[in-house]
């Protein structure tokens, strides 16, 4: 029968342990795990494609976003303004190109290892995931279905954004989300029941 640990045990063993002290949450920011550096790579690569349209003009039929605006919910100045009087670059593309392309960066150095950027690119391009979307053997059917939702939910973006020139709706990034966060859960769950 398992023994249970009493509170005393379990203060003991945390308060000792050198790791803790040693990895902080400045560290665990700068120095990502895989996963962590995958949604740092595609979130800033997100990120900076919607800094591109915003530049040129595509993110939006009416409005130019103004990232400063946006990431302070108004706070510094209003987050879209006109097409036609909003300034064509200023300093809040500037940070937020920095901050996007920095993320984007530090989860590129991270998932390179130490094989270096092009053996990294080389892998995600002969990566086999498609076999996910129609192989039931490893993973079973959450497997499956978690890929195409993920899949599902790229495609779903991309074209309502290419469609209706409407990348930053909040309905279109709702749907994204949630199939996303679904494939995502599924994926897991078909590696959770692989492991058993």
């Amino acid at each position: 029968m398992p023994r249970l640990l009493n509170a005393s045990k379990v203060e003991r063993r945390m308060s000792t342990d050198v790791e803790n002290g040693k990895n902080g949450m400045f560290e665990i920011l700068t120095q990502p795990s895989k996963t962590l550096a995958t949604w740092y790579f595609w979130i800033g690569s997100l990120g900076l494609f919607l800094a591109v349209l915003n530049l040129t003009n595509n993110i939006h039929p009416n409005y130019h976003v103004s990232w400063g605006g946006l990431l302070t919910f108004e706070y510094t100045n209003d987050a879209f303004g006109s097409k036609d009087t909003a300034a064509a670059f200023g300093v809040g593309d500037a940070v937020f190109i920095m901050l996007c392309g920095g993320i984007a960066a530090l989860g590129a150095r991270t998932l390179s290892g130490e094989d270096g950027i092009a053996e990294w690119a080389v892998s995600m391009l002969t990566s086999k995931w498609y076999n996910d979307l129609v192989e039931p053997g490893n993973g079973g059917w959450s497997l499956i279905v978690g890929t195409w939702s993920m899949l599902g939910s790229i495609v779903f973006y991309f074209y309502w954004g290419i469609t209706s020139t409407t990348w930053i709706d909040p309905g279109v990034y709702s749907w994204s989300i949630a199939m996303m966060a679904v494939g995502l859960v599924l994926r897991m769950l078909a590696s959770v029941e692989q492991e058993e």
